[in-house]
């Protein structure tokens, strides 16, 4: 289990982190937030790479900033800018990188790359230098380092950035095996990534953890106040002036407004609430408050 208890860091007077609060067991855990939420800060201080500066993380009983080595030995983070070493092939880099990570014994420190670049569908690309290999190839060279060692933790910050829909199903496939027995902490934007793969998702903005609950049920708590409809540009702002728009999208050329509130608006339609609809709304309330 991992928990995160009162947790806050600012930058150069900025708060980045205001006293986030979660508890995440076994299984994938979803964090949503627009950029300068604060999303990857709060990755970077459980992964150990930065110190907070009040409150602590503990990952199973352990001390995160007090054990960072024993912390690390179990933990596998892929950052949302993965720097990689140019002129060396992934399979030579990876070797490399498995070694720093402990595998001594070279034939076990072999058939561990060999997986994890069959698993990331690298292995026909094994001797081609890292710095030859396109944006999605990096990531997933990414993704296999994060998975050195099995670790019983794993962090992904914006993990599918540059992956194809075929990649990114195959990836998010791996990442639901290996949730099953491990705490996956998946940073992200997508809110269909999480609505389809987490068991528990929390909400971030401005530093501050605004929304936390399985996304179940954090659908269900909007159910029967969405409503949607189609809105002529010229009225557009009208309609924003009247009632709460969480969200505009274009379909066919034309608007397709999304409100919340208890009673029907005219000219709107009940709609079947996804948790896009819940993370705009609780944006959208973070931002009236």
């Amino acid at each position: 289990m991992l928990k995160v208890c009162n947790l806050s860091k600012s930058y150069k007077g900025s708060l980045a982190l205001n006293n986030i609060n979660l508890t995440i067991k076994k299984g994938m855990f979803g964090l949503l937030g627009p950029n300068g939420a604060g999303k990857s800060s709060l990755m970077r201080s459980i992964a150990t790479l930065q110190s907070a500066d009040s409150g602590y993380i503990e990952y199973d009983g352990i001390c995160v900033s007090a054990h960072a080595h024993e912390v690390r030995r179990r933990l596998g983070y892929l950052p949302q800018d993965f720097g990689v070493y140019p002129n060396i092939s992934a399979i030579r880099l990876l070797d490399h990188l498995a070694a720093l990570k402990g595998f001594a014994n070279k034939s076990q420190r072999k058939e561990a790359v060999s997986s994890l670049l069959i698993k990331t569908n690298l292995y026909e690309q094994r001797k081609r230098a890292v710095s030859t290999f396109s944006g999605g190839m990096k990531q997933r060279f990414g993704i296999a380092q994060a998975l050195l060692g099995d670790p019983d933790l794993i962090i992904v910050d914006e993990p599918t950035a540059g992956l194809d829909p075929q990649e990114r199903n195959r990836f998010y496939n791996l990442l639901c095996e290996l949730s099953e027995d491990k705490v996956v902490v998946l940073s992200t934007h997508i809110v269909e990534d999480v609505s389809e793969l987490c068991t528990e998702c929390a909400i971030m903005n401005r530093g501050e953890i605004v929304l936390q609950g399985s996304p179940a049920n954090l659908i269900s708590s909007l159910s029967g106040q969405v409503w949607r409809g189609v809105v002529a540009k010229e009225t557009l702002s009208q309609v924003e002036q009247s009632y709460n728009v969480i969200s505009k999208k274009r379909f066919a050329g034309e608007i397709i407004a999304s409100v919340v509130q208890d009673e029907q608006p005219e000219g709107f339609l009940p709609a079947t609430v996804d948790l896009e609809d819940v993370y705009f709304a609780t944006l959208a309330q973070a931002k009236i408050q």
